[in-house]
């Protein structure tokens, strides 16, 4: 019996302490609390505007944009009384996201072809059909209808050179600039040692000019002007004229990252037109690097230069897919030097020319510029340059997508390139999209064509104004929303104060002009 009894003790449930079991009880108290906190806070009703809100990017998510922008437009008016300027600012960004597609994407398949046909008189219907249905032609779908790219007809020249060959003022002018610069690229530089060599100077002039009517009567216009910085082949910035200086809010900047002048306008102020005029003057050098890829040094991988431009960036997005490619492209090259000129020769080669629409991809939505090449193969100049510094950056490469103006018109004329950096040489410039030009003339010879594209991998014309080092270089200060084209400062870019689901740089930049004036023969 003792046996037993010891045996049935083993099974035998141990009481807790009664401070125990008031922990426990405390304990399941405030789970059950936090539980049913959660459900509340699930289940809080949304306010009106809140729910115009989400009713906007619901419809906006199963591209119905109609009804999105119904709905949208409903909230902002409720807003406008609410007063809540955050939701204020979502819910016009989310109107100023709409209207940019229905600008950009705004041929129906009626006027498209219309426009083919004007544009290319040569092309047959079976020809133009065949485009359609192969998706040449960029376009987006939206209410169950296909909207095609407003450049979506110029791109076509890029990747189909029978109509390229058939333009002849296009054949003309790209002709006479091959030539221009390939007489500079026989020709052996001077000093081999020296990469900055052969100055021009050039003196440019912002000028703003809008009738008071067309402005509204409060809040305040912020505008963020682009200038040249000092920067390697850059040099003797000078701001010559600001006018009118009272509106300038920050220091100047030419010795930066990026190049501004930047202005507040308050509108309860500006009692007359609103008239800006900036005058500045800088040189830029020819670059000729003479590269031995025997002698490229070893990164530091502590440094600056290599943390920064080595990682994923904003637009400079770095993928597996895209590190992929690189792998793919350099195929076990390790020379830094000879690994980024066959990622060079990939994207002249394969990357068709094309116009792009920066407004619609990141920050503005997921896509980036660097996954939109990757996915289309198609590109303009900045966005190959990105998709050539995510590359080279994939495998350890510092690069950077550079950008501003090109003057091969006498004029400014918006336009990026790339840059990677060599240990023992520094940053070397790359023109992807410039060196495709030798593509676009039919009578031009092998041995021109291939001088031409050799040129444009470590040497760079004259005729450059740099604005930023880099695409992803934030604007100073920063805007409080979302910008126009957050990437690139090629044109004023302006932020009104108060919240507006209308696209104000539009009024600015057409009412813009931006003349250059070569100061040395």
């Amino acid at each position: 019996m003792e046996a037993k009894a010891k045996e049935k003790s083993k099974f035998t449930v141990q009481r807790l302490p009664i401070k125990s079991y008031k922990q426990l009880f405390l304990t399941f108290l405030l789970v059950f609390v936090f539980i049913f906190s959660l459900m509340g806070c699930n289940n809080k009703k949304l306010t009106l505007e809140e729910e115009l809100l989400y009713q906007g990017e619901q419809y906006e998510k199963q591209m119905a944009f109609s009804n999105a922008k119904e709905k949208y437009s409903e909230a902002f008016e409720v807003l406008q009384m609410d007063g809540d300027n955050a939701l204020l600012r979502k819910c016009g960004e989310a109107l100023q996201r709409i209207s940019l597609f229905e600008e950009l994407y705004c041929f129906d398949r009626e006027t498209i072809i219309a426009l083919i046909e004007h544009t290319y008189p040569g092309v047959n219907s079976e020809q133009i059909d065949y485009w359609l249905m192969n998706d040449e032609l960029e376009y987006y779908t939206w209410d169950n209808e296909k909207h095609y790219f407003v450049d979506s007809v110029v791109n076509l020249q890029y990747r189909h050179m029978e109509l390229m060959f058939s333009d002849e003022a296009s054949q003309l002018l790209y002709s006479n600039l091959i030539q221009a610069i390939n007489e500079d690229a026989k020709e052996t530089p001077e000093h081999l040692w020296m990469p900055f060599q052969n100055p021009l100077s050039y003196r440019g002039t912002h000028k703003v000019s809008i009738e008071r009517s067309l402005l509204p009567e409060m809040g305040t216009y912020r505008i963020w002007f682009p200038l040249p910085i000092n920067s390697g082949p850059q040099a003797n910035v000078s701001i010559e004229k600001i006018y009118p200086e009272k509106w300038v809010k920050y220091p100047v900047l030419y010795d930066q990252d990026i190049g501004i002048v930047y202005m507040e306008i308050p509108m309860e102020e500006l009692s007359e037109d609103l008239e800006i005029e900036i005058v500045f003057s800088y040189t830029h050098f020819e670059q000729r690097f003479i590269i031995d890829s025997s002698k490229v040094g070893m990164y530091d991988k502590e440094s600056e230069i290599y943390q920064k431009y080595t990682k994923s960036t904003g637009n400079t997005e770095i993928t597996q897919a895209i590190r992929q490619k690189a792998e793919e492209i350099v195929q076990g090259e390790t020379n830094p030097c000879l690994a980024a000129r066959k990622i060079y020769d990939y994207i002249v080669n394969n990357i068709d020319y094309s116009f792009v629409p920066h407004y619609l991809l990141f920050p503005r939505t997921n896509l980036t510029e660097a996954q939109y090449v990757h996915l289309y193969k198609r590109g303009d100049c900045g966005s190959q340059s990105i998709y050539f510094s995510a590359l080279c950056r994939s495998l350890g490469i510092p690069a950077r997508a550079t950008g501003g103006f090109q003057l091969f018109s006498g004029e400014f004329g918006t336009h990026f390139w790339a840059e990677f950096y060599l240990p023992n040489y520094g940053w070397i410039p790359v023109d992807t999209s410039g060196a495709q030009l030798a593509l676009y003339v039919n009578d031009l010879s092998s041995e021109d064509r291939q001088t031409f594209i050799d040129y444009y991998f470590g040497s760079q014309d004259a005729m450059r104004c740099i604005v930023q080092k880099d695409i992803d270089t934030p604007l100073i200060p920063e805007p409080e929303g979302l910008v126009l084209f957050p990437g690139a400062l090629q044109a004023p870019t302006t932020e009104y104060s108060l919240p507006t689901g209308e696209i104000v740089e539009i009024l600015v930049q057409s009412n813009w002009t931006f003349s250059c004036e070569k100061l040395n023969p």
